[in-house]
């Protein structure tokens, strides 16, 4: 079986430090981290993974547009397996991120998916703020990856104002998380889940008996967790082989072919 990790990252990052997670308890993590795209490949073939959606550390903890031109360098490496997404800021104070500038530069590096840390860069992601790119992603079925680490309301104001906007939910959380996505899985048909964090007991089946099976995306949210653990919890549920497939990969393969850049 196929197995595409929606979502991975390259870089060393400052999880090995005392952190708050966003369950608001104090963590220490102590992980490996793939510093280059071979120690990530490294970890991909031990665990049978064959492709990766990947983003660099430092886009999240420097400068997204520093993080973007580092992944670049790193998918390089392997572009048969791995697959750069790019973090966004908003055009009215970086103007290589208004659609006109950032349309060209995804298609010329073959960025499918991107990503934004609204809290961490202090800005809204909100019509007023972003609206003229948003709604070029909503017309070109651009995935925009959003995490709750900062909360959730965000989230949801954001699908309120773009309901059609096509998100993948990652790094959300392991405990209850279900009770927040599922009025949104219900709400929004382009909103999709990365098994990541999802290793609740029955989750995949819960998620896929009410839901179906075509809105999960197979992701590991590494180094933050492992490959392991999302692989096992779908391996472990008693789905037909059809979804265990969609999940693992078709899924992403489906989402990524709607891009039209």
């Amino acid at each position: 079986m196929k197995w595409i990790d929606c979502s991975a990252s390259i870089g060393l990052g400052g999880i090995n430090r005392e952190i708050i997670n966003h369950e608001n308890y104090y963590v220490y993590e102590k992980v490996r981290q793939a510093e280059h795209a071979a120690d990530l490949l490294e970890e991909m073939d031990f665990c049978g993974v064959d492709e990766a959606f990947v983003y660099h550390h430092a886009m999240v903890e420097n400068d997204p547009g520093y993080g973007n031109e580092l992944i670049l360098q790193e998918v390089a490496q392997c572009p048969q397996r791995l697959h750069a997404t790019w973090a966004i800021l908003p055009p009215i104070t970086e103007e290589e991120y208004a659609p006109e500038n950032l349309i060209p530069a995804m298609q010329k590096h073959n960025v499918k998916a991107l990503r934004t840390y609204p809290v961490k860069n202090r800005y809204f992601l909100d019509r007023i703020t972003m609206g003229d790119l948003l709604d070029v992603l909503v017309e070109k079925k651009i995935p925009l990856f959003l995490s709750p680490q900062d909360g959730w309301q965000y989230i949801f104001d954001t699908l309120k104002e773009f309901p059609d906007l096509t998100v993948v939910l990652t790094n959300y959380g392991l405990w209850g998380s279900d009770r927040f996505f599922f009025p949104l899985i219900k709400t929004y048909k382009n909103v999709y889940i990365d098994t990541s964090d999802y290793q609740v007991i029955n989750g995949i089946n819960k998620f896929c008996n009410k839901f179906g099976d075509e809105r999960l995306l197979f992701g590991s949210n590494y180094p933050m967790d492992y490959f392991g653990g999302p692989i096992t919890a779908l391996l472990s549920s008693d789905l037909p082989q059809a979804s265990l497939e969609k999940i693992a990969s078709g899924n992403m393969e489906r989402l990524i072919s709607e891009v039209r850049l």
